[in-house]
């Protein structure tokens, strides 16, 4: 579906996507920025012999209510939906489908990182002033 096609709150959920996947690549790419790396951790995951039954270990985290609400209305197993979500979240970026740091050549060229990760981390709405500082000056250009 294009954005041209898309309901207004269909649009703007689109826009939090967005702001939501600068946000996960500020993080990761801030990581490897400080620590001249990519967290060690990451060459362990593929090693686990059985997938099928992974060791689960109990964490506590704070999530946004709204999240929480929307995965606890599919019904019963909502934890174990938050768990595939991330966990696909996970192969992707391994994968090099969600690029990050370790699918460009930052790893090569660690003195672009500097420049990459300075400043504000991205936030929400931050896609729609962009969108809408494009179309001011695509306008101004049109005058």
């Amino acid at each position: 579906m294009t954005p041209k096609k898309m309901t207004k709150t269909q649009r703007i959920n689109w826009s939090y996507a967005v702001d939501a996947h600068a946000m996960i690549e500020y993080d990761l790419h801030s990581y490897v920025a400080r620590q001249k790396m990519l967290p060690p951790a990451w060459d362990e995951i593929w090693k686990d012999e059985d997938r099928r039954h992974p060791v689960r270990q109990r964490v506590t985290m704070q999530m946004d209510a709204d999240v929480v609400k929307f995965f606890k209305a599919m019904g019963e197993g909502y934890q174990a939906r938050i768990n595939r979500v991330l966990r696909t979240f996970m192969h992707y970026r391994l994968a090099g489908i969600v690029e990050g740091p370790d699918t460009t050549d930052y790893v090569l060229r660690p003195e672009t990182l500097v420049s990459e990760t300075e400043g504000d981390r991205p936030g929400w709405g931050d896609f729609e002033r962009r969108q809408a500082e494009i179309a001011e000056r695509t306008a101004r250009l049109k005058r």
